[in-house]
């Protein structure tokens, strides 16, 4: 059985058995750059969201948070927020499913912690192509071969 360190802790407890050689532990941080690593495999996610505190430096706000992600820590498991930007077209459910199970996997194979819980918001859309056939110059001209005759 693994032990989760509770809330207020910094590192999580990887493991519930004495182990000969010492205890092993995970940082916070790391366990949301796992969950944002998975979420950007995911086909379909273009980018992660940026969190206010992004933008300030370290010293000022002294957090340390994985771009997009914010982990909370209950007596069940770990829960995961994660805020992301798709690409236009993809199907919505689909993705966040697929960044659900993609957090859960990654995050039980690589370190045996529990996810309870992935929630996903979507911040916003990008379109895939741009459309580079308009002209600034010529915006108001009328293509005669696509008119009906």
């Amino acid at each position: 059985m693994v032990k989760q360190a509770n809330l207020t802790n910094k590192n999580f407890l990887l493991s519930a058995e004495k182990m000969e050689d010492g205890q092993t532990m995970v940082a916070r941080h790391a366990l949301e750059l796992i969950a944002q690593a998975a979420t950007l495999e995911v086909d379909g996610v273009a980018a992660m969201q940026t969190n206010i505190y992004d933008h300030f430096p370290k010293s000022f706000t002294n957090i340390a948070k994985a771009k997009g992600v914010l982990l909370e820590n209950d007596e069940d498991g770990l829960n995961f927020d994660v805020s992301v930007v798709l690409h236009y077209g993809v199907v919505v459910p689909k993705v966040a499913f697929a960044i659900q199970q993609s957090i859960k996997k990654n995050l039980a194979d690589l370190t045996g912690l529990t996810v309870t819980e992935v929630n996903v918001n979507i911040a916003g859309l990008v379109p895939d192509e741009t459309n580079d056939t308009l002209e600034p110059d010529h915006l108001f001209d009328h293509d005669l071969a696509k008119e009906p005759s």
